[in-house]
C-alpha cells in the first residue's frame, strides 16, 4: 500500500479526539489498528503528548519506532475487528507495554479502510495474559527472546490450529545434547538437512513451519539460540514421582518428564482446547488459556492426579 503524505482531516480530527480522552480518562494511552500504512509522523505531530501503540506487522515496525511511536508487532490474521483489537491488547500486555487492569482508548477502522471509530477499553475486563515480567521470573537457562519466542508460537498455534482444525504439539527448549540422547525420530525429521541460520525462529518463515510442522506427531526440539535442533521426535524420559492436573495426555506427561530429569523447558499445546502449559522440573509453572477459544487468559489452580502405568512412558 502507498504510503499517504498527509493524514486526511476525518482522520486527524478523529486522532485528535482519541488523545484529548487519554487525558480526560487517565488512559494509560492509544492504541491503533490501522488498515495499512499511515505517515507516522503526522500521526507523532498530532499526538504529541500522548503515549501511542501502533499495531503492526513485522515490516513496518521500524518506520513506526522511528516516528516516535511504540510498535505492537502483530501476526497478520485474518479476523474480525474485535479479535484483532484484543490479540493487539494480548501482545502489549506480553511486552510489558501495558498492565492488566490498565484502560486504553483505542482507534481503528471498523465500517471502512480508513480509521474511523474509537473505543475505550479496560483491560481487566476483556483478558489477563502471561506477561514478559512472568517468562523472565522463571530461573531457567533458556535465554528470554528464545523462551518468549517458543510461547508466541505456541499460544498462536492454540489459537489457531491449522487449516481449521485444533492442533496439539510439544516444543522443548534448552539442554539439547540431554534432550536428544532421550530421544529418536519417528521416521521423519522434516527439519534435517537445513543449514543452522535456515532453522532459527528468529526468522518469520521459520516460526510459520514450526505451526506447520505442529500438525505431526512427536515434539520438536530447539537450542538455547533458537535453532530448531529436530523434529517429530519420540522422548523417552521416566514419569515417576511426577504429579499433573487430571485430563492432561501423553504429551504433557512427556513434557514434565523430560524436564524433570534434564534443564529444559517444555511447552505443551493442548489439541482439546488449545491451552499451552509451560514445564520446569516437572511441575507446570505457567499456564495460558487461548482467546477465542476461552472466555479470558487466567491462571488457575489444577486437580493433581498421579503418572499414567510405566508403560506409557514416551509416548
Amino acid at each position: 500500500m502507498t504510503l499517504q503524505s498527509t493524514l486526511n482531516k476525518a482522520t486527524a480530527h478523529l486522532l485528535e479526539m482519541a488523545c484529548e480522552a487519554v487525558d480526560q480518562l487517565g488512559a494509560a494511552g492509544l492504541l491503533v489498528l490501522p488498515e495499512g500504512n499511515l505517515d507516522w509522523n503526522a500521526v507523532r505531530e498530532v499526538c504529541q503528548t500522548t503515549r501511542v501503540l501502533v499495531a503492526v506487522v513485522e515490516k513496518h515496525v521500524e518506520t513506526v519506532a522511528e516516528a516516535g511511536l511504540i510498535p505492537v508487532e502483530v501476526e497478520p490474521v485474518d479476523a474480525g475487528i474485535v479479535e484483532r483489537i484484543t490479540l493487539a491488547l494480548i501482545e502489549s500486555v506480553a511486552n510489558d507495554l501495558l498492565r492488566s487492569g490498565a484502560r486504553v482508548v483505542v482507534v481503528y477502522a471498523a465500517f471502512d479502510s480508513e480509521l474511523d471509530s474509537i473505543s475505550t477499553i479496560r483491560l481487566g475486563e476483556r483478558l489477563e495474559r502471561l506477561s514478559a515480567r512472568d517468562l523472565r521470573a522463571l530461573e531457567t537457562s533458556v535465554p528470554f527472546e528464545t523462551l518468549k519466542a517458543i510461547v508466541d508460537i505456541a499460544v498462536a498455534v492454540g489459537r489457531e490450529g491449522r487449516e481449521g482444525k485444533p492442533v496439539g504439539t510439544l516444543i522443548v527448549v534448552g539442554d539439547t545434547r540431554e534432550v536428544m540422547a532421550r530421544s529418536r525420530t519417528l521416521g521423519f525429521d522434516p527439519v534435517k538437512g537445513y543449514r543452522r541460520k535456515e532453522r532459527n525462529i528468529r526468522d518469520a518463515r521459520v516460526r510459520e513451519a514450526i505451526k506447520e510442522i505442529a500438525q505431526l506427531d512427536g515434539a520438536i526440539v530447539v537450542s538455547r539460540d533458537g535453532t530448531v535442533e529436530a523434529a517429530c521426535q519420540m522422548i523417552d524420559a521416566p514419569t515417576t514421582g511426577l504429579a499433573l492436573p487430571k485430563g492432561l495426555g501423553t504429551r504433557h506427561w512427556t513434557g514434565a518428564a523430560i524436564t524433570k530429569v534434564t534443564t529444559a523447558v517444555a511447552v505443551a499445546v493442548s489439541e482439546s482446547t488449545g491451552t499451552v502449559r509451560i514445564f520446569q522440573n516437572g511441575e507446570i509453572v505457567l499456564r495460558i488459556a487461548p482467546i477465542g477459544r476461552a472466555r479470558a487468559l487466567k491462571w488457575t489452580e489444577p486437580e493433581i492426579e498421579p503418572p499414567p502405568p510405566r508403560a506409557e512412558k514416551g509416548n
